[in-house]
């Protein structure tokens, strides 16, 4: 089932539909990646596709390969469902950029 931005019933005050974003963990052949606010997702003959980005005007795909994705969880309930190890903690992303900057 494709679940790529998914009409809604109300419209938002500039007239476009509200985007809902999804948290979704994957677990991969050598490893794994968290999505905190991906616009969308879909699995096509065994590809999964990911839709992340600043918005919605400038997203892109991602697209995993078969053997490459394992498992994936979409809004889980817990906070590392698949025990990947990732530090969740987002405004610990923001220092990283941060500490990126500063090192160029």
């Amino acid at each position: 089932m494709d679940r790529l931005l998914t009409p809604h019933n109300r419209i938002g005050p500039h007239g476009r539909l509200p985007v809902v974003t999804y948290d979704i963990h994957i677990r991969t052949a050598d490893g794994g990646v968290q999505y905190p606010n991906a616009f969308g997702y879909s699995v096509n003959d065994g590809i999964l596709m990911v839709q992340v980005g600043q918005d919605v005007d400038h997203s892109d795909n991602i697209y995993f390969a078969p053997g490459y994705w394992w498992q994936y969880v979409v809004d889980p309930h817990s906070d590392d469902p698949l025990d990947l190890g990732l530090d969740l903690d987002e405004d610990e992303y923001e220092d990283v950029d941060e500490d990126e900057d500063e090192d160029e």
